[in-house]
């Protein structure tokens, strides 16, 4: 009975211990004096960067005339002759029985 009880507490035990030791670190996670606004300057500034890119891009592309008939643009795609990847054999065999008995 002592044998068992020791199984089921050594875990429980271990996790605790371990909990604990990993609560620690968290205090070396204070930030430097001055450094109150490091990570929101940061923040800001990649937010800056990657609106003015994306901004680029859509002004070079609206200058291209790549938005001017989308209407057009995306039909295209339905044309594509390719082979079909994703349906599974059961699947395809399946259907092909299927439009056989209605076209009787």
């Amino acid at each position: 009975m002592k044998t068992m009880l020791r199984r089921s507490l050594a875990p429980a035990l271990t996790s605790i211990l371990l909990l604990a030791g990993t609560a620690a670190p968290a205090l070396g996670h204070d930030q430097p004096d001055g450094a109150d606004w490091l990570m929101a300057d940061w923040m800001l500034l990649s937010w800056f960067v990657f609106f003015l890119a994306g901004f680029l891009v859509f002004i070079v592309v609206l200058k291209r005339g790549l938005l001017s008939n989308l209407e057009r643009d995306k039909h295209y795609v339905l044309e594509i002759d390719e082979p079909d990847y994703y349906t599974p054999d059961w699947a395809r065999d399946g259907a092909e029985e299927e439009t056989d008995d209605s076209e009787r």
